[in-house]
């Protein structure tokens, strides 16, 4: 970097003495002063459907690559706190805008925008970019939440295999700038101000409404899912029109020009009418339903709504949450969600609630799925600094534990406390099978006790010892025979899934036992 030598110094202006900036200066000098106006602009072009899965020509898209990459650049060179995306990520459910759009001037070329009756003195208080794309056609205006966008994005990895494309890549920096954004405030002792803190703190108190993050999380593409995460903006899934199709489109909507009369012919309609979004001052979620159909009916038989063909070969639970690619980010929403209750327990939950929380929706997931979502991560060492990362050793053995709790036999004994030793792991879980003959509940605990024999071999806190070996013999034994008391008839889709099970119990066992044999020698 060439080092910038200091200017002469002005002559200082008498105190108290400040002038605004003039507004024809303020306009000129709006890319460097307000650049957040332009982060909040990029976001909306990285994904809008206009200018990536409707686009008819490769240039088109081209422009919503270059605000993708503007975004992660900024990211990369400015910091967080430096970039203001804490002011720029603002839905507008959140910041009032909503109720306030319905008050702007609507009239006049692309540029500066304020609300009516603000001075000119004040218009740096409160600059607009005169764009579609910045106001009404916003994702920060369509979108509910941070959650609704979540949400959606998830049920596209099912649904809409051509629009998760570009919710992926959207999500992968929307994630990752929350991210930094909250490491950035942490390291200033101002956790409860960052952004996902703040997306956070619109979902209400209840614990009811902290279940909608989970569902947002956990969108499977259903009904109800669907329901509760529509569309951002109308007919986002429609493939692009074709030329004729528009051209019909623009003759129907030429009228007689007749300024006096207020006729402005075609001007000020957009070419892509049918991408309409929501009245000012309403909230996407009170559409009519209407506009959502039904996940069976949705799907488009161009084969643009099958499911993902990226999984092959993975199994069919794995590919209902949209892939591996969409289970990563929900597994790395989760890590967001546990650093923040680490670093600021009063904003959403702390981190036993957050956990309970979670226990009350990974556990009944298909056991791939909670495979991916409970385990995908590396095991942390006893040398991970628990404060740079969201799950350490401490909460990984919590999360464990509060899993198997409803998970075990009755006979297992009551346990109450996080902090895992090997004499709890002997007492309380290594010997025992679930309370159900299911084969994917033993597999669950089988890999749930797997886990908790790792992290206290790489805590340190793990010797052999005779009673160690029995007890987690009896243990694989006590799984397996519970398995094999599951009389119940299955139809082969069900056999098939018990089947799987059964082998992932296995050889959970088998490295169980793996593990004992390392430390014994």
């Amino acid at each position: 970097m060439v080092p910038i030598q200091a200017s002469k110094q002005s002559p200082v202006p008498s105190a108290g003495h400040a002038e605004d900036i003039p507004p024809a200066l303020l306009s000129e000098l709006l890319v460097k002063l307000e650049e957040g106006l332009y982060q909040t602009l990029a976001a909306t072009l990285s994904v809008h459907p206009r200018l990536t899965t409707r686009a008819r020509d490769v240039e088109t898209t081209k422009n919503a690559d270059s605000a993708l990459d503007f975004l992660r650049a900024v990211g990369e060179n400015c910091g967080s706190r430096a970039a203001g995306l804490g002011q720029s990520l603002v839905f507008a459910s959140a910041s009032g805008e909503r109720t306030a759009r319905g008050q702007r001037q609507r009239g006049g070329r692309r540029g500066i925008n304020k609300p009516l009756g603000m001075s000119e003195h004040s218009a740096e208080d409160s600059i607009k970019l005169r764009n579609t794309y910045s106001d009404k056609d916003s994702i920060w205006s369509n979108a509910e939440d941070f959650w609704h966008v979540l949400g959606w994005a998830f049920n596209c990895s099912i649904l809409h295999q051509t629009r998760w494309k570009r919710y992926l890549l959207f999500l992968d920096w929307m994630l990752s700038a929350l991210s930094l954004d909250l490491e950035s405030n942490a390291k200033h002792g101002a956790a409860d101000q960052s952004i996902l803190a703040k997306y956070l703190g619109s979902v209400g108190e209840s614990r009811n409404n902290k279940r909608r993050v989970m569902r947002a999380v956990l969108a499977d593409g259903g009904t109800r899912s669907t329901g509760e995460f529509p569309e951002i903006w109308k007919n986002e899934t429609k493939p692009p029109k074709r030329k004729a199709e528009d051209e019909v489109a623009q003759m129907d909507k030429k009228r007689k020009l007749d300024l006096e009369a207020g006729e402005f012919g075609d001007y000020y309609i957009d070419s892509d009418s049918d991408l309409e979004s929501p009245a000012p001052g309403s909230l996407p979620l009170s559409r009519s339903a209407t506009i959502f159909p039904s996940v069976k009916g949705s799907r488009d038989p161009s084969g643009d709504e099958q499911r993902s063909q990226s999984t092959a070969g993975a199994s069919s639970a794995l590919a209902s949450f949209g892939g591996l690619d969409s289970l990563k980010l929900r597994r790395q929403t989760l890590d967001l969600l546990v650093r923040l209750s680490q670093l600021s327990p009063a904003t959403f939950l702390d981190t036993e609630d957050l956990f309970d929380l979670f226990t009350e929706f990974l556990r009944p997931l298909p056991l791939p799925v909670f495979q991916q979502l409970v385990f995908a991560s590396p095991l942390p060492s006893s040398n991970d600094d628990d404060t740079t990362r969201g799950f350490g050793i401490n909460e990984r053995s919590s999360l464990d534990q509060m899993l198997l709790r409803p998970l075990l036999a009755s006979a297992a004994p009551a346990y109450h406390d996080n902090c895992l030793t090997q004499d709890d792991f002997q007492t309380h879980f290594a010997p025992f099978a679930a309370n159900t003959h299911s084969a994917t509940d033993n597999a669950k605990v089988a890999l749930l006790l797997e886990d908790l024999l790792r992290l206290l071999w790489r805590s340190g806190n793990l010797e052999w010892c005779e009673d160690l070996q029995t007890v987690v013999e009896r243990g694989i034994e006590a799984r397996r025979e519970k398995v094999a008391f599951d009389g119940r008839r299955k139809k082969s889709q069900r056999a098939k899934e018990d089947e799987q099970a059964v082998a992932v119990m296995e050889k959970s066992g088998e490295r169980m036992l793996v593990i004992l044999d390392l430390i014994k020698t």
